[in-house]
Order: C-alpha cells, then sequence, then structure tokens
C-alpha cells in the first residue's frame, strides 16, 4: 500500500475526510479524481503533492489542538492521527526526495504564465 493510501486510510479512521475526493482537493489540493487516479495506477505522492498535504495536516492540527484545550481533550484521537499522517510525510519526503525541511508558513503563491 502506496503512503497516499494510507495517509487517506488514516484521514477516513478519523473521520477526517469522507471520500476521495474531498481527500484530492482538500487535503492534497490536487483535482477532484486525483487520489482515485494514484490508487488505480499504484503511483505516490509527488513532491507537492506531498508537500501540500503536510501543509493541510498542520493547519487541522493547529485548528484541533486549540479546540482541544476548549473541549477537555476529546479530540487527542484526531490529534495523534495527524501526528502519525504528518511524520509519515516528512519521513516520505526526507527518505525518497531528500527533503529534510519544509518551510510551511505561509500559503503558497501559484504564479500565472
Amino acid at each position: 500500500m502506496t503512503l497516499v493510501e494510507q495517509v487517506y486510510e488514516r484521514l477516513v479512521e478519523h473521520d477526517l475526510v469522507q471520500n476521495g475526493e474531498e481527500f484530492s482537493t482538500y487535503w492534497c489540493g490536487k483535482s477532484k479524481s486525483w487520489f482515485g487516479e494514484r490508487k488505480h495506477s499504484g503511483r505516490d505522492f509527488s513532491v507537492t503533492a506531498a508537500i501540500d498535504c503536510m501543509r493541510s495536516v498542520q493547519l487541522k492540527l493547529a485548528t484541533l489542538r486549540l479546540s482541544n484545550r476548549r473541549m477537555g481533550g476529546l479530540l487527542e484521537a484526531e490529534i495523534r492521527g495527524l501526528d502519525e499522517v504528518n511524520t509519515a510525510l516528512k519521513a516520505f519526503l526526507a527518505e525518497q526526495h531528500r527533503i529534510t525541511e519544509v518551510a510551511l508558513d505561509a500559503a503558497p503563491q501559484r504564479k500565472m504564465l
């Protein structure tokens, strides 16, 4: 099973994503059919998709951590799941693409050609 499939399954397990289209667009910043195409062809994350997914995971983690304080720890399972996904994405980028540091402070600037 590819990492992209593992990440998707982990997000589904914690009710953070409903389907492949939502995962493709919301979490990875790709087209609706991106996850289905990746799964069908057995391909894993591209560098940009992994970084975009990591950005989405980290933003969601920050939101859940803030909410968790107000809710008395009810979101701990989701936070642990997202922490595991974040760690797996970092390892993937380091091992497969030799990327050890990613600046995620600002949203990506898309340039029009």
